[in-house]
């Protein structure tokens, strides 16, 4: 990721990062799917009644689904708020930046984007399906099932969240700092991911399918506010 030092950080070579997350993204879904490797894996999940985890259980709950989701919405929501009061008030001008427009619009869309995805996808939780208990066939992306009560779990909308942190990767100035948010974000990610796997909420892929897609929008989004013709404005400071 490292090619000299730029205004945004640490170097980043987009098309390359872009490239290899699409194939990597496109060799998930084949080969999740060919060789059925979800289902192996959330096996050692259900014990034949149950998920390891019950996704109704309040402290669980709290920490690894409603806790991070909060505190996107309210970082993301107050640096919005802080970045619209720099056109209007002096104080807040520090704060009319390309830096805080690219963490904005990350933190915006990359659940967005997944939230969009879930609602496309027309893909069945795991718990829904008939293997675990449920009343669902397993579908592919955009096979369409029952119209009247569509899937709505792929990709992992939960973890989008912590995955959401990779925007800060292209921002490190620093090798020693890159790891540390890479780490961070995948721990956030992973674990909020985690959770909603082992209660039957995602498969495996789901969540890879996320991480990658994740990456590739803080690509896209870090080429058009630093590198791209929109970013020669000059109504943002660097």
């Amino acid at each position: 990721m490292e090619n000299g030092t730029q205004e945004s950080g640490l170097g980043l070579n987009t098309g390359y990062q872009l490239s290899i997350s699409a194939i990597l993204l496109i060799l998930v879904v084949i080969v999740f799917d060919v060789a059925r490797l979800d289902f192996h894996i959330s096996n050692h999940f259900f014990d034949g009644a149950a998920w390891i985890i019950d996704a109704n259980q309040p402290v669980p709950r709290f920490f690894f689904y409603n806790l991070p989701r909060w505190l996107l919405i309210t970082y993301g929501g107050g640096l919005c708020i802080l970045f619209m009061l720099s056109f209007v008030l002096r104080p807040f001008a520090r704060f009319r930046k390309r830096k805080y427009l690219f963490i904005i619009l990350c933190a915006i869309l990359v659940p967005l984007t997944v939230g969009i995805g879930k609602k496309i996808t027309d893909v069945y939780c795991p718990y829904q399906l008939t293997e675990y208990g449920g009343t669902k066939p397993h579908l592919q992306p955009f096979e369409r099932g029952d119209l009247s009560d569509s899937g709505k779990c792929f990709p992992a909308g939960h973890a989008s969240a912590g995955f959401a942190l990779l925007l800060f990767v292209p921002l490190a100035r620093t090798r020693k700092r890159m790891i540390m948010v890479i780490a961070a974000a995948m721990t956030a990610g992973w674990v909020m991911g985690g959770y909603q796997m082992l209660n039957g909420r995602h498969f495996l892929s789901h969540t890879l399918v996320t991480m990658l897609l994740s990456w590739i929008i803080v690509c896209s989004l870090h080429f058009l506010v630093f590198k791209s013709r929109l970013s020669k404005g000059r109504w943002l400071q660097n």
